[in-house]
């Protein structure tokens, strides 16, 4: 079968549409050869706000701070009043905006900044001259001057004052010359003069090479302490560990944390001059004076050096105690259990370094409680009371006793610094005689009048307290 070849029509050629594309640039052609239609209008203003005039949009949060505004800009910013820039110290921060307070310092983690100090409130030694009895702070000079001074005090004074050399073991010479040879070598021999001489009262014997090892203890927290500005509780540790080793090598000595004591009953604390006494809240002290302001004061002493009793001892006290009233059992100036059978013939108060708090107040109102006690119960007041003020590397020794009605704060007597190695020692040293005089002195004393009171007690009928509010 033959085909028949395929006959197609011939196709005339229609003329091209323009496409859309097309159309689009064929229409902004046109706009622009005429600059008065609306879409040209639009474009040229769109292009000059994206050269600077259009602003960003705003975002959410504070703006950041100090932040300046951009320099640099394709048009004179003369000619554009928006574009003006300010000065660095113009623009506004957003830590200072006007009609607010600027909150204090905070650190990260919401903890205070360190560098922020929170006011605190003071009360120095001249606002206790106005209590009941009057509180004085005076030299031993000028305390000799006013009225006498009893012969107990002064024989405390001369012991704690003539120490002026350093109290350093002369057995131990060979072995601080020994730790130049170790690989640290961390710090010099002492030099001869350091060494207790022969003709000064000596160490006990055993406890030179034990209190070495407590010494190079004390001075490497010590130094740390100093560094880093730490905390009052490591600067209390650093003092347990004096005082504890005191307390192994002293059978009769008992070293009591006392920082949570307050003072009780309430008719021993100082009173203002208008016969106002002094309220205490949990571990502070509110002193309001005669013109009505309350001045709030810290706990009241860290650490006290009392006697420990036997169990005889401990016996007749108690039973003598049956005899009076709650708010006079106790044998020192605080009712708190753990202390109230504690006859006390130290007191230690520390602060660190850069504390508001003035530790000399403090132990002085612990000391007048404890006088106003005496009085009370009618025990003798004829011995000092040692009071020691650890204020960051320095050690300074108070005595309190009373003199025509007021108590005298009898000091400072340097006593040492935890800065050297020799001043370590030193507080050692005064720390010695200062137990040493409390294991026989004030142990005379305790059997003499506490104990003897005791005794009286026993079978008697209760004292009477209508003085006690």
């Amino acid at each position: 079968m033959r085909l028949r070849p395929r006959t197609t029509k011939p196709q005339t050629r229609q003329p091209l549409q323009e496409s859309t594309g097309n159309q689009g640039r064929q229409k902004r052609r046109l706009e622009k050869e005429d600059p008065q239609s609306e879409n040209s209008r639009l474009r040229v203003k769109r292009r000059a706000m994206d050269h600077g005039e259009r602003s960003s949009p705003k975002k959410r949060g504070r703006p950041p701070k100090n932040k300046t505004p951009e320099a640099s800009t394709p048009f004179d910013v003369n000619e554009n009043p928006r574009l003006q820039l300010r000065p660095a110290s113009q623009v506004p921060s957003s830590a200072s905006s006007p009609g607010r307070t600027s909150s204090p310092g905070r650190s990260k983690k919401g903890l205070p900044d360190p560098g922020y100090t929170k006011p605190e409130a003071t009360f120095s030694m001249t606002d206790l001259k106005s209590c009941q009895p009057p509180i004085i702070q005076m030299d031993i000079v000028r305390a000799r001057k006013s009225g006498p001074v009893p012969p107990a005090v002064e024989a405390l004074y001369k012991q704690l004052t003539r120490v002026k050399y350093a109290c350093i073991p002369p057995e131990l010479k060979a072995a601080y010359h020994s730790d130049i040879d170790t690989p640290k070598k961390s710090r010099d021999a002492p030099a001869d003069e350091g060494f207790l001489p022969p003709s000064a009262k000596q160490y006990p014997p055993g406890r030179s090479s034990r209190m070495k090892q407590s010494v190079d203890i004390v001075q490497q927290d010590a130094g740390w302490n100093h560094r880093t500005k730490a905390h009052e509780r490591k600067w209390g540790k650093l003092v347990s560990t004096i005082v504890v080793d005191y307390q192994v090598f002293e059978s009769g000595l008992l070293a009591v944390n006392v920082e949570t004591c307050a003072i009780t009953p309430a008719i021993i604390r100082p009173a203002s001059a208008t016969g106002e006494a002094i309220t205490t809240e949990e571990n502070s002290t509110t002193i309001t004076m005669g013109s009505g302001q309350s001045v709030q004061i810290g706990r009241m002493v860290d650490w006290a050096l009392t006697l420990r009793l036997g169990d005889d001892e401990t016996e007749l006290i108690s039973g003598a105690f049956s005899t009076v009233e709650d708010c006079w059992r106790s044998m020192n100036q605080s009712l708190t259990d753990f202390i109230r059978e504690c006859p006390i013939f130290a007191d230690l108060e520390l602060k660190k370094e850069l504390s508001l708090r003035d530790p000399e107040v403090q132990l002085a109102v612990w000391a007048c409680a404890g006088l106003l006690k005496k009085q009370q119960m009618r025990w003798s007041t004829e011995l000092p009371m040692p009071g020691i003020v650890v204020d960051g590397h320095t050690w300074t020794c108070y005595l309190f006793f009373e003199q025509k009605g007021r108590l005298i704060m009898c000091g400072p007597i340097p006593i040492g610094s935890t800065a050297t190695v020799e001043g370590t020692w030193k507080i050692y040293y005064q720390l010695m005689l200062l137990v040493e005089w409390g294991m026989t002195v004030y142990r005379k004393w305790f059997e003499k009048e506490v104990l003897g009171w005791a005794r009286a007690r026993i079978g008697k009928p209760a004292i009477e307290t209508e003085t006690i509010e």
